[in-house]
């Protein structure tokens, strides 16, 4: 299936959450969330290495994301609660052979609530029903139980764990995956059917 002409939606609708693409005007309340949950995120986010940013920084940072999104190359988008509250971030990287890699991030706060599970499913639908693609994946650390509890729940097969060395230190990273084939079966595809999407015209596109 081809990508959408519309490329990714730019907004996603789910009970109790929202997606949207991040905007550069975004920053100062990124830069104000990562600082207030750096203890929790830094552990598991590879990039918190570089934080804390100054504000110009980010909002460069914020461009650049926004760019690769309208370039359908990778596709970020910000979390947030129905009142509007900054939860967290998730992304889709897109990789060879029409297959993307899955992430996000949130606060310890919201674990457990199954918000970070229904914007992986609304993401993964996003990348099977909208942009063509024939596997999702997402790797998480073994010791990341909240992950592994996440991937499990949506139906991902555990393909594999590498193992590697990184700086001194073994990490073993789980990769999970769903095919194209076998998406309307997992509980992914139930937990995301009442998304709605919409284009950067505010169309709905599911």
């Amino acid at each position: 299936m081809p990508i959408h002409p519309s490329g990714a939606p730019y907004r996603i609708v789910l009970p109790d959450l929202e997606m949207r693409c991040w905007e550069p005007a975004d920053a100062p309340e990124l830069q104000r969330f990562l600082a207030d949950n750096d203890e929790y995120l830094r552990p598991w986010v590879p990039w918190m290495a570089d934080e804390p940013k100054p504000l110009e920084a980010k909002v460069k940072e914020l461009r650049s994301w926004r760019a690769a999104f309208d370039l359908d190359q990778t596709w970020l988008w910000s979390l947030r609660l129905s009142g509007g509250a900054l939860a967290g971030g998730s992304v889709m990287n897109r990789l060879p052979g029409d297959a993307v890699d899955l992430g996000g991030w949130g606060t310890a706060e919201l674990g457990g609530r199954g918000l970070y599970g229904r914007a992986a499913a609304a993401a993964t639908r996003v990348a099977f029903e909208l942009l063509g693609m024939a596997r999702v994946q997402g790797i998480c650390e073994s010791t990341n139980t909240r992950s592994i509890h996440v991937m499990r729940r949506l139906g991902f097969t555990h393909e594999a764990t590498p193992r590697h060395e990184v700086e001194g230190q073994r990490i073993d990273e789980m990769v999970w995956s769903i095919l194209a084939e076998e998406w309307p079966s997992t509980p992914a595809c139930a937990l995301a059917a009442d998304a709605q999407a919409f284009d950067a015209l505010g169309e709905r596109m599911f």
